[in-house]
């Protein structure tokens, strides 16, 4: 990323690449059942919503599309990938520590792990209606005419910034700023609140240093970067046994099992 482009174009350009992973993977959904897929489209939404937070002094709030009617398809999005992670990644290593060869527990494990996936491949279908809508088309196509338009501007910078804005000066105020509230964030990790808050900044952290990588001091930020991650992965861990644990319980699944992986999600949560 070249230091002598001005933050309104360089806003295109980051913008424009994370648009492209979101909408590229919305489109393989569309025919493909691989998990990866939602989880890339996810990404690439988290990142791109990310993106504008962190260049919203180079975007003029009026020309910024309206992303409304994508909500109800991100909505059925992210169920999926909950049902997704349950079934491919947080249930299978559990398994045989609740099972431990019986056969009542066995078969009810397995009748948990068949309704997950039939609720998938419902969920996967009502992903798939909602991208027919003509509203999200119509959105999508709106926010592409507006990232090129975006990247094509060559004016020095948006109003309120004066004269030639030096990136890297501008990259590191504001990756530091939002480690400072990542930092302020970390002290309170004792409520699903604020470790939910915490899970989010440091998204941001991360897909911030991914995106202004090259205009950042390198040392410091492969440090922040790993601190990111592993409160991330932390924090994570214990959300989708949690999580899987509210699904099992919306299917009816056996009251043994849901507590089990209440008391699994309880207890990774202590540990972090």
């Amino acid at each position: 990323m070249a230091s002598d482009l001005s933050l309104t174009v360089t806003a295109g350009h980051v913008l424009r690449e994370m648009f492209c992973q979101f909408t590229t993977n919305l489109n393989a959904l569309r025919t493909s059942d691989d998990p990866e897929v939602v989880h890339q489209a996810r990404v690439g939404w988290r990142r791109l919503r990310s993106a504008l937070r962190l260049f919203k002094p180079a975007l003029a709030v009026d020309a910024v599309p309206s992303w409304q009617a994508l909500q109800p398809m991100l909505t059925f999005l992210g169920e999926l990938r909950d049902l997704d992670v349950a079934l491919t990644d947080t249930l299978p290593p559990l398994a045989d520590a609740y099972t431990a060869g019986d056969a009542q527990r066995t078969d009810a494990w397995q009748a948990m792990t068949q309704a997950l996936l039939q609720a998938a491949n419902l969920q996967r279908k009502s992903v798939r209606y909602a991208l027919h809508e003509p509203t999200v088309g119509a959105t999508l196509l709106a926010a592409t005419q507006w990232l090129e338009q975006l990247s094509a501007q060559t004016r020095p910078v948006d109003a309120g910034i004066e004269g030639k804005v030096f990136l890297q000066g501008w990259a590191r105020r504001r990756l530091v700023r939002l480690h400072e509230q990542l930092k302020l964030a970390g002290k309170d990790r004792s409520s699903p609140e604020g470790q939910h808050r915490v899970r989010i900044l440091a998204k941001r952290m991360r897909y911030g240093i991914e995106a202004m990588r090259t205009l950042l001091p390198k040392r410091r930020t492969k440090r922040w970067y790993q601190q990111a991650a592993s409160l991330q992965t932390s924090l994570g861990a214990s959300r989708d046994v949690m999580q899987a644990g509210v699904l099992a319980a919306k299917l009816e699944a056996d009251r043994g099992l849901v507590e089990f992986l209440r008391g699994v999600a309880v207890g990774q949560t202590r540990l972090g």
